[in-house]
């Protein structure tokens, strides 16, 4: 099985005790970025395709979605929906979604 991470988009709210040593963090503090800006990323990866127009991502692969932000993180909504999209586009490939919302 190929996983690859895909983030459309980074950055992160710490909401609980269990972030205190979260990764993202600990990596962008070592670039001197702001873990706390969420900006939009690598998002067409999914849908790029190479010179013969198939996919570089092929069929059966993971996407691991996310992991350096959360999808559900308020300042994404206005990207939520076109990721959505992405995801239905690309439904040969299965995509791992975590979240740390509980409600």
């Amino acid at each position: 099985m190929i996983t690859i991470m895909w983030n459309p988009w980074h950055g992160c709210r710490k909401c609980s005790p269990g972030c205190l040593n979260c990764y993202v963090y600990y990596l962008d503090s070592k670039y001197n970025k702001d873990s706390n800006i969420i900006t939009k990323s690598a998002f067409q990866l999914p849908l790029k395709k190479d010179r013969q127009g198939n996919f570089k991502i092929p069929s059966n692969t993971t996407l691991a979605t996310c992991f350096t932000s959360d999808f559900l993180i308020e300042e994404a909504d206005e990207w939520r929906t076109e990721a959505w999209n992405i995801i239905k586009q690309r439904s040969d490939l299965q995509f791992l979604i975590p979240t740390k919302k509980n409600t």
